[in-house]
């Protein structure tokens, strides 16, 4: 692996962690705020949690705070289901919809297709600024 290829990679993992589910990362960022404003609270924290009482400490677990929210994303990443927020409460809404099978299978193929429409066009715009940086 190149360190294009790792760039790619590091790029398309922030930004699965932090621009595909805002919600999830605003959740993450809030719990990390408190976590860290916890430790500034209560410094008996440090010495139940046996850590030095440091920047780096309150950092560390803040960010295991965010991770533990996105924890969903991690294992959704990992098994290859992961979906961006729009599409997943696209498909939520068409299930708790009122309609037959029938229509709700033709809402599904109606989305996903304009789901994929959507990715093609972001991978012709990407293929042509590669063009053009070459």
């Amino acid at each position: 692996m190149n360190k294009d290829d790792a760039t790619k990679l590091a790029n398309r993992a922030l930004d699965i962690m932090f621009f595909n589910y805002p919600i999830r990362s605003a959740v993450g960022v809030v719990l990390g705020v408190i976590i860290w404003f916890g430790f500034d609270a209560y410094p008996v924290l440090f010495e139940l949690l046996r850590a030095t009482n440091s920047k780096s400490t309150k950092f560390f677990f803040s960010a295991i705070g965010y991770l533990l929210i996105h924890s969903k994303t991690v294992i959704e990443g990992f098994t290859g289901k992961i979906l961006s927020e729009d599409m997943t409460q696209t498909l939520n809404f068409i299930e708790k919809t009122k309609v037959s099978k029938a229509q709700k299978d033709l809402l599904y193929v109606e989305a996903v297709t304009k789901y994929i429409n959507a990715l093609d066009k972001k991978d012709l715009e990407a293929k042509k600024e590669e063009a053009a940086e070459d």
